[in-house]
């Protein structure tokens, strides 16, 4: 049987883990204090939502700061604060966004203070919080997630050192993001991508699923953190476009409350694809590197499109019921009830690593309705994916596997 962990044991833990050539970690004490405030903090909420945010525990004269480097931008305050968890749960609201961070250092006299708020996103940028464009390297230093109530993970900069989840800090099969739950799985948008470029004169490059995989995976996460963010939870699926016509409907698999007509020719996503490998050919490249980088308008411009249509998507899955996409990303439906009574679900598995190489049994009532629809989808519809997010942050991506219901558990991505 598994003791829980608390602060204490978090911090001995911590200290374990964290790498040799790292800046050293305060004091033990100091460092229970500040796993201890944000652990608090974590089980409270502001105006009806959870307290959510990352802390960074480094002093402003160690961070970077050399001129025309992508450092972080410091909102220093005038008089810091003290390190409380109240503190950190009325500054909640302003650090929602993932390139922000709560600045804490340690004072001879006074302890642990709230010195400013970091962006790691360069300042003046275009692109809000969730866009995957010009990130200034994280800062080399402990950073806390508080990702849900008792749920914190650990980073030193970029690299995750340390995850609690549960109550446990082993065995939850945390994973950055499930590189098997999508691998293949979008093959269908080259069948119909490569006949719609054709038709406007433009020579696709020999492979184009590495792009059109990192795509889906930007519209993704982008869906994700908004429904986080919104702490209403939903429940997204995709669908073959060819599977529509026989599991969507009044008595199939997906009973969408609110249908929609599916385009008989090219959809909006499908057309921003188009357009974005297009401009990149003229550009000479393309691949998701380009894609990110600076400096071109009209990619700004598509960017700013896809984020629009992956927010449109976040809006529809806060309606009661799930989001159904078909693997092209074209919305079959929303308010959707899941029907498959008939199938017997007693056993799922949860992936102990991004590609699902090890397994851990788990009964199938454990989670909630969303997460036993999710479930009865994939089952009755091997080809199906889904991703379900919970009120209280947790992510779960969910398919078929070899005959088996498998599933990811994510806090962050």
């Amino acid at each position: 049987m598994k003791a829980h962990y608390y602060p204490s044991h978090l911090a001995a833990e911590l200290l374990a883990r964290w790498p040799a050539a790292a800046r050293p970690l305060p004091p033990l004490a100091e460092l229970e204090y500040f796993i201890s405030v944000a652990y608090q903090a974590s089980l409270l909420f502001e105006e009806g939502q959870p307290v959510r945010c990352r802390l960074i525990l480094s002093a402003l004269k160690e961070l970077p700061h050399a001129p025309g480097t992508n450092a972080p931008y410091a909102l220093e305050l005038a008089a810091p604060r003290p390190y409380e968890e109240q503190e950190i749960r009325r500054l909640g609201p302003a650090l929602r966004s993932s390139g922000s961070l709560l600045a804490v250092c340690a004072d001879a006299a006074a302890g642990l203070l709230i010195w400013g708020l970091l962006r790691d996103y360069a300042p003046g940028g275009q692109l809000d919080e969730t866009s995957s464009f010009a990130p200034s390297p994280t800062p080399r230093a402990l950073l806390l997630e508080i990702v849900g109530p008792g749920n914190l993970v650990f980073f030193h900069g970029p690299d995750r050192v340390l995850t609690l989840q549960n109550g446990h800090v082993e065995g939850h099969g945390f994973v950055e993001y499930p590189l098997a739950w999508s691998r293949g799985r979008f093959m269908e948008n080259i069948d119909v991508l490569r006949p719609q470029l054709a038709a406007v004169g433009i020579a696709a490059p020999a492979d184009l699923m590495p792009f059109l995989g990192e795509l889906a995976h930007h519209v993704t996460r982008r869906v994700v953190s908004r429904v986080r963010a919104s702490g209403h939870g939903g429940m997204l699926a995709y669908v073959p476009t060819a599977s529509v016509a026989h599991c969507v409907g009044p008595a199939a698999t997906l009973r969408p409350k609110y249908p929609v007509r599916l385009p008989t020719e090219a959809h909006y996503y499908n057309g921003l694809q188009v357009a974005i490998i297009a401009r990149l050919g003229e550009l000479g490249d393309v691949s998701w590197g380009r894609y990110q980088r600076f400096g071109d308008a009209r990619l700004l411009e598509l960017e700013a499109a896809v984020r629009q249509y992956a927010d449109l998507l976040a809006d529809l899955m806060t309606v009661d019921g799930a989001l159904v996409v078909t693997k092209q990303l074209a919305v079959v439906g929303f308010g959707v009830e899941v029907y498959a009574p008939q199938l017997a679900l007693t056993q799922v598995y949860r992936a102990l690593d991004a590609n699902a190489t090890r397994l851990q049994a788990e009964a199938a009532d454990r989670g909630g309705t969303r997460h036993r629809a999710a479930y009865r989808l994939c089952l009755a519809e091997p080809e199906s994916m889904a991703i379900v997010i919970s009120q209280d942050g947790g992510v779960k991506f969910v398919q078929a596997q070899d005959g088996k219901v498998v599933f990811w558990e994510q806090l962050t991505l």
